[in-house]
């Protein structure tokens, strides 16, 4: 019963409730057309009209300022992906001058290979040492397997001397710059014929010994590969003649001296070279022997090693037979 009771007085209170609202919305409708009301709701509108502002104010600001962040976040992506790009444009800036030198150097190979009397094949280098530690060296990216062999004579893009091969192997070689202390040239003077050593020094620079003291040397002449054969033998000069080695620097004269030197600037790129060429067809060093004629008349056979490292056989040169007399016919 208690249950039935509570529900009866819960729906009671709530329609007292209802019937309230209703009669209070009814009279507050027919009050708002009366002068007064509106007076009222003036001066209501006219006191929240500050608050309303406020809360505008505040809405549009809060607004703005998400906006704000919106664009911000938006011009921070397009600075980084601009920063990207402009990252990117600057090494392809940083790399076109290496590009336009290995184009440059291609070029300058491909004139220098039709230029020199010698077969020549293009070889890059791949490495390079020049410090003072150890034999100042540069790896080609070429070796036996493309002809090349040990003591194969190497000039770079301009013709100028670079050194020999000093060790190889089947997809690569070594070569010995003409500027490592341990490498020795036979160089000449390209206006008076003046003859000397040259050799590397530790500055990078070359410097001709053993000139003879009477030849009138000058600073900014070319000295060349003298290139020259052992007179009365087979033997020549490991590299070909006429190869440009470098100019003269200054000429070192002691007034008392038999002999003079000559420091020279090399004309190769040994620093920076990205291609060279190598001679293949060269044939210097020691040469057999001449021949010698036999108490017989005959040329005795004699055998030495060659440029290659291969011994060479001199043939037998048999004298020619004297015709025997033939009968004179008789009439």
């Amino acid at each position: 019963m208690s249950t039935i009771t509570v529900a009866r007085r819960t729906i009671r209170r709530e329609w007292t409730i209802f019937g309230t609202l209703l009669v209070l919305s009814v009279g507050l409708m027919g009050v708002s057309g009366t002068s007064t009301a509106q007076d009222v709701q003036s001066g209501i509108n006219t006191a929240l009209s500050p608050i309303e502002t406020v809360i505008n104010n505040a809405a549009d600001t809060a607004g703005s300022y998400f906006t704000a962040i919106t664009q911000i976040d938006s011009l921070r992506t397009q600075n980084e992906k601009l920063r990207t790009e402009n990252q990117t444009l600057r090494e392809q800036l940083d790399r076109m001058p290496a590009i336009s030198k290995l184009s440059d150097d291609w070029t300058k190979i491909t004139e220098a290979q039709q230029s020199v009397p010698y077969t020549m094949t293009q070889a890059r280098v791949i490495v390079r040492d020049i410090s003072d530690v150890n034999p100042r060296t540069v790896i080609l990216d070429k070796g036996s397997s493309n002809g090349l062999a040990q003591g194969d004579v190497v000039i770079d893009a301009g013709g100028a001397l670079v050194g020999r091969i000093q060790s190889l192997d089947a997809n690569v070689s070594t070569v010995l710059l003409v500027s490592d202390p341990s490498a020795v040239v036979v160089g000449k003077e390209a206006k008076t014929g003046a003859t000397g050593t040259i050799r590397g020094q530790i500055s990078g620079r070359l410097q001709m010994q053993y000139v003879d003291a009477s030849a009138k040397l000058q600073t900014g002449d070319a000295v060349v590969t003298a290139g020259e054969t052992l007179p009365g033998t087979n033997d020549r000069s490991p590299y070909p003649p006429g190869l440009l080695i470098g100019d003269i620097l200054q000429v070192n004269k002691d007034p008392n001296a038999v002999v003079q030197t000559a420091d020279i600037q090399p004309a190769a790129h040994l620093s920076d070279a990205t291609f060279v060429l190598v001679i293949l067809d060269y044939q210097g060093g020691f040469g057999p022997p001449l021949p010698s004629a036999g108490p017989s008349g005959s040329i005795s056979p004699s055998g030495s090693p060659n440029a290659s490292g291969k011994p060479t056989a001199t043939p037998t040169v048999k004298p020619t037979p004297t015709p025997a007399p033939q009968p004179v016919p008789s009439y």
